[in-house]
């Protein structure tokens, strides 16, 4: 069993163009709230293509943008939060269209590990007084924070709110500060509260969708991976059918409609 198994790993990465005897490293960069999820991308991923040698860098979309132009050592594959930075990317590169696939929409949830607060008591939440946190990933570095202030703004309740939100560098830092009860609650992008590290800590309600537009995640080969074939490998495995209820169980649903 264990050598079918190792020739039709070779067979697959041959088919990728990738050489077994020769294996080929991938860096791909991943913004913060897709941290966990991208690991168990990997792992699946190492399943059909053992020789590809992974490693991730973590950083918001705009440093990772501007990082897969920089050369050696730069990300391959992108990992992002923003469509509109990926689409971006890829016509200033002059990139062909299937460098870039949408891996589904960018959920958000209430969160807190604080006894005693019911996260699914609605908009009231936002401005009772025992409430004196809302942490938030940087609004000036990712887009759940500008979809959060317009969440707050649509339930009428920005001028209270915002007076209290908590910005953290990235929705990792801010989810890390609710689970250590350092803040009261935070919106946190879906895919870390699904993870091991959240997924038997504190309370959490899902954002009715009613109020917001989501994120889009999306996988966007770079200038640095143009020729790689790991990369154009890991973009397949992400289109792939049997990819997709992986993608559901990591905190990445379907994409909706526009």
């Amino acid at each position: 069993m264990t050598l079918i198994r190792t020739l039709v790993a070779a067979l697959s990465l041959a088919f990728a163009g990738i050489a077994a005897a020769a294996p080929e490293a991938l860096v791909i960069g991943v913004v913060p709230s897709l941290g966990p999820a991208a690991e168990v991308l990997q792992q699946r991923f190492a399943e059909a293509y053992p020789e590809v040698a992974i490693t991730r860098q973590i950083a918001p979309a705009a440093t990772l943008v501007k990082a897969g132009d920089a050369g050696s050592g730069a990300p391959q594959l992108l990992l992002l939060d923003s469509r509109a930075s990926a689409e971006s990317l890829v016509a200033a590169q002059g990139a062909p269209g299937d460098s870039l696939t949408v891996l589904g929409d960018g959920l958000l949830a209430i969160y807190s590990n604080t006894p005693g607060i019911n996260t699914g008591r609605g908009a009231p939440l936002f401005i009772a007084d025992y409430i004196t946190g809302i942490a938030i990933g940087d609004p000036a570095t990712s887009p759940f924070g500008g979809i959060i202030r317009s969440v707050m703004e649509r339930l009428t309740v920005l001028d209270t709110a915002e007076k209290k939100f908590r910005p953290f560098p990235d929705e990792a830092a801010a989810a890390a500060a609710v689970k250590a009860a350092q803040v009261d609650i935070g919106l946190i992008p879906v895919p870390l509260l699904v993870s091991p590290a959240y997924r038997n800590t504190g309370s959490r309600t899902a954002l009715p969708l009613g109020l917001y537009t989501p994120a889009r995640y999306v996988a966007v080969i770079t200038a640095a991976g143009r020729e790689s074939a790991a990369a154009r490998a890991f973009i397949a495995f992400l289109r792939a059918d049997s990819t997709r209820p992986v993608l559901t169980e990591i905190g990445i649903p379907p994409a909706s409609a526009p």
